[in-house]
């Protein structure tokens, strides 16, 4: 082979690495079942657009991703064991499911030099609009602090309880204290394609994946209470579920609780 046809290696940097272990744990571990969901989003994305303004005029500011931070966050309350860790012993056939108090969603963070990272948006189920709308603010100015080298580092070899010198930036915490895991690409990618899987982090059970909204024509109820057909908008989501743990009936309550937030979309005004 001539020199110039060789190829060359390149090792993974630690936010690769990072990111590949917890990956491969994910599909090692994890026999994943996932589901399609598609709600008609048209009359949620009318009543986002005025909320939104609603937010301008107040000086805050409110993005699409909050809101179905918040709608997750609610539907997780309706279904406790989405929101759960689980250790397996194979050995014994056994395993333990840890239910958790918080509602700690994982939200993959596009780096500024093109790399990602989950971070954690902490309690969400208690907060309101405005409070995760701040604590995503606080979270990018954590990111723009950050020494990821130094963060990096630290998540792989620091052990519970290790002190941790706060410096502004993210903490190991914020990359490792999530109990479930919302990823919405639509935020970052516009094409007409959707998740169709996506992996669980163990030890959590449940991943809920957010395409980008897509125009489409539908069958809808109009103002006359007649079915009619028009363009609509469509909110592709996959929801992915450890299935040593959960049968799809776990994720009725679930998807229950989103099925009432599109067809009553009002709601979000009192949240």
């Amino acid at each position: 082979m001539s020199e110039s046809a060789r190829s060359t290696g390149r090792s993974l940097d630690l936010q690769r690495r990072l990111v590949a272990y917890k990956t491969y744990a994910a599909w090692q571990e994890v026999p994943h079942v996932a589901y399609q969901y598609e709600p008609d989003a048209t009359d949620f994305w009318v009543e986002f657009q005025a909320l939104r303004n609603e937010f301008r005029g107040r000086g805050l500011s409110l993005s699409v991703n909050t809101i179905l931070l918040k709608a997750a966050a609610l539907a997780l309350a309706e279904a406790p064991i989405l929101n759960a860790s689980f250790a397996y012993e194979p050995e014994r056939q056994d395993g333990t499911i840890h239910f958790h108090d918080e509602i700690n969603l994982g939200v993959p963070w596009l780096l500024p030099d093109g790399g990602m990272i989950t971070l954690t948006v902490f309690d969400s189920g208690n907060q309101s609009l405005a409070e995760i709308s701040s604590q995503v603010e606080k979270i990018r100015k954590k990111v723009e602090r950050t020494d990821f080298q130094r963060l990096f580092r630290a998540t792989a070899l620091m052990k519970p309880g290790d002190p941790w010198e706060d410096d502004g930036g993210l903490s190991p915490m914020d990359i490792t204290g999530s109990t479930a895991t919302v990823s919405n690409i639509g935020s970052i990618c516009r094409s007409p394609g959707q998740f169709s899987l996506l992996e669980i982090l163990p030890p959590q059970v449940f991943a809920l994946g957010i395409s980008a909204m897509q125009e489409k024509p539908g069958v809808f109820v109009n103002e006359a209470g007649e079915k009619a057909l028009g363009i609509r908008k469509y909110l592709p989501m996959c929801l992915a579920f450890d299935h040593r743990v959960l049968d799809f009936s776990d994720l009725v309550p679930f998807l229950s609780r989103l099925d009432r937030l599109f067809q009553n979309p009002k709601e979000i005004h009192s949240w």
